[in-house]
């Protein structure tokens, strides 16, 4: 098994949970949003039919596009997508969900 077909089955069960958490109100919609963008990733670098791909990312940059207006996100490019998901990630868990917004704090 390659790094990118272990990548994609843990990302397809990641997604699985979280849209399974999100229907119950566990996880927020960006969680779940972040989680299919980043699927659409990893999709489009192995899959040569990137349907499935494109769904996800359009599905996900919905999400964006309708929270992203609550907390705008200033300085950043709008081709940085990872950056502003990453902005949208709640921290009242105690989790910290990635390093994309480092570059622009720094």
């Amino acid at each position: 098994m390659t790094l990118l077909t272990s990548r994609r089955k843990y990302m397809r069960t990641a997604l699985a949970k979280a849209q399974e958490r999100a229907g119950k109100g566990f996880w927020p919609d960006a969680a779940v949003a972040r989680t299919e963008f980043h699927l659409s990733q990893i999709l489009r670098q192995t899959d040569k039919d990137s349907a499935e791909a494109d769904g996800l990312a359009a599905k996900a940059r919905s999400v964006l596009s309708r929270l992203l207006p609550f907390d705008p996100l200033d300085g950043v490019a709008e081709e940085d997508e990872i950056a502003m998901f990453d902005h949208l990630q709640p921290v009242f868990g105690g989790r910290f969900t990635g390093t994309s917004l480092l570059k622009y704090v720094v």
